[in-house]
C-alpha cells in the first residue's frame, strides 16, 4: 500500500500580548529572541532531515502563538530551510496563521511570495468590548484592513477562527460575527467552544466570580445558530468545529483526524510518526539550549499502544460527518465493531443518535455536538 504524504507543522511561540482564555505556548515579542529561535529551527530541521528522507509532505501549517508578529523575512527565510530540506509535494497545501493586528500587506506579500497558499485569520469576535474583555488585542479597523488586503489581492484560500462560549459573550455578537466573515467571502470557518483552561486568566476571573462561564446548554444553543448559518451560506461542517465551501477543507487538519502521520518543529510542537508521540519541550529557554547542545529538544517520546490507537480512530473518526469506517476499521483492529458493541449501538441507533450508511458509522446530525458522549459508549 503506498504511504500517505505527511504533514508538517511548524510552531512561532511568538505573541504582543496573550489572551486571557489562551494557554497555548507563546512568549512576549523581542526581534533578538525571534532571531534565535529561527537558527534554532534552523538546527532542528537539519537533526531531523535525514530521518524523513524518503518521505513526502503535502502539507505545511505554520501555527503559533502569533506568526504574524515575527519580523519581515523571517517566514520567506524558514520556508527556503524547509523547501531545500524536504520533498514539499507539487500540489501541496500550506497555511499561515495571523492576527489582524500584526497583520500588514508587505508580510501577505511575504508570504504569498515564499508559497503560502492558505491563510487562516484569528477573528474570533468581531465586538471590541467583548474582546477587550478577554484581553484579545485587535480591533475591526484591524480585522477590515486584513480582509481588504485579501480581497485586492483576489486571495481566495482565507480560513478564519470563530469562538463561542465566552462569557459575556451574546447571540448577537456571534450572529454579526459569522455574517461578517460571509460577506467577505471567507471560505472555511473554525468554530471553537471555549475551553476554560487551568491557570488562565479567564479561570482566574471565573473563580473570583467577575465573570460567569457560559455552560453547555447555552453554548449548544450558539454552535447550532452557527451551524444554521453556515449550512444556509453554503458551508458544509465536515468535522464537528469546522465548515468550509465546496473544496476548501483544511488538507492539514485532517490528517489529524484520519491518523496520518506529521513532522513538528519548534517550541512544543509533537510529532506522530510510526505509532509514536514525540514532544518537544514547552520551553524556549529549554529548546534552545538543547539545540546549542547538538540534541534534539524533545521531553518525552509515547508509544501509542493499539488499545489507545483503537480509542483514537474512534474519536476522532465519529467527530468527522463522514464517520467511521467500519470495515478499515476491522482491518486494522480485527474487531468487528458491529458486533463487539452491538449493544450500545443499536441502543444509539434507535435513539437517533448514530447511523450506519454504506459501512460508515456515523453521528445524526441533530446529536453531532454530543458526539463525545456517545464516543465513550464505544470505547
Amino acid at each position: 500500500m503506498t504511504k500517505k504524504p505527511m504533514g508538517l507543522y511548524i510552531h512561532i511561540p511568538f505573541c504582543n500580548k496573550k489572551c486571557d482564555y489562551c494557554d497555548f505556548v507563546s512568549y512576549s515579542m523581542d526581534t533578538l529572541a525571534q532571531q534565535d529561535y529561527l537558527g534554532a529551527l534552523f538546527a532542528e530541521i537539519d537533526m531531523v532531515k535525514k530521518d524523513f528522507f524518503d518521505e513526502t509532505f503535502d502539507t505545511i501549517y505554520i501555527g503559533g502563538g502569533t506568526p504574524s508578529v515575527v519580523y519581515e523575512g523571517f517566514i520567506a527565510s524558514l520556508v527556503r530551510k524547509l523547501f531545500s530540506s524536504f520533498h514539499i509535494a507539487r500540489d501541496y497545501e500550506f497555511t499561515i496563521e495571523v492576527n489582524p493586528a500584526s497583520f500588514s500587506e508587505e508580510k501577505f506579500f511575504e508570504y504569498v511570495e515564499a508559497g503560502v497558499n492558505r491563510i487562516s485569520v484569528g477573528v474570533q469576535s468581531i465586538n471590541p468590548g467583548l474582546l477587550k474583555v478577554h484581553g484579545r488585542n485587535q480591533s475591526l479597523s484591524d480585522v477590515d484592513k486584513t480582509f481588504k488586503i485579501l480581497s485586492n489581492a483576489r486571495f481566495r484560500n482565507v480560513s478564519a477562527d470563530v469562538m463561542i462560549g465566552l462569557p459575556k459573550q451574546s447571540k448577537k455578537d456571534i450572529v454579526d460575527t459569522v455574517n461578517y466573515l460571509i460577506k467577505q467571502n471567507v471560505q472555511h470557518l473554525s468554530v471553537y467552544n471555549l475551553q476554560i483552561e487551568k491557570g488562565t486568566v479567564t479561570e482566574n476571573k471565573i473563580r473570583k466570580q467577575e465573570l460567569k462561564p457560559v455552560y453547555e446548554k447555552k453554548a449548544l444553543k450558539q454552535y447550532n445558530e452557527v451551524y444554521n448559518l453556515l449550512r444556509d451560506n453554503g458551508y458544509s461542517r465536515y468535522e464537528l468545529s469546522n465548515f468550509a465551501r465546496p473544496a476548501f477543507k483544511s488538507r492539514h487538519n485532517s490528517k489529524y483526524w484520519d491518523n496520518t502521520e506529521f513532522l513538528g518543529l519548534g517550541v512544543s510542537a509533537y510529532s506522530y510518526v510510526g505509532n509514536y508521540r514525540y514532544y518537544n519541550t514547552k520551553r524556549l529557554d529549554t529548546y534552545i539550549e538543547k539545540i546549542n547542545e547538538g540534541k534534539l529538544p524533545r521531553f518525552e517520546k509515547q508509544y501509542i499502544s493499539i488499545k489507545e490507537r483503537r480509542t483514537e480512530r474512534i474519536m476522532l473518526s465519529l467527530r468527522t460527518v463522514e464517520g467511521l469506517d467500519l470495515e478499515a476499521f476491522k482491518q486494522e483492529f480485527n474487531e468487528d465493531l458491529l458486533q463487539s458493541k452491538k449493544h450500545e449501538i443499536n441502543v444509539m441507533i434507535k435513539e437517533g443518535m448514530v447511523e450506519i450508511v454504506d459501512n460508515f458509522l456515523r453521528v445524526t446530525e441533530k446529536h453531532f455536538y454530543i458526539t463525545n458522549s456517545i464516543i465513550v459508549e464505544l470505547m
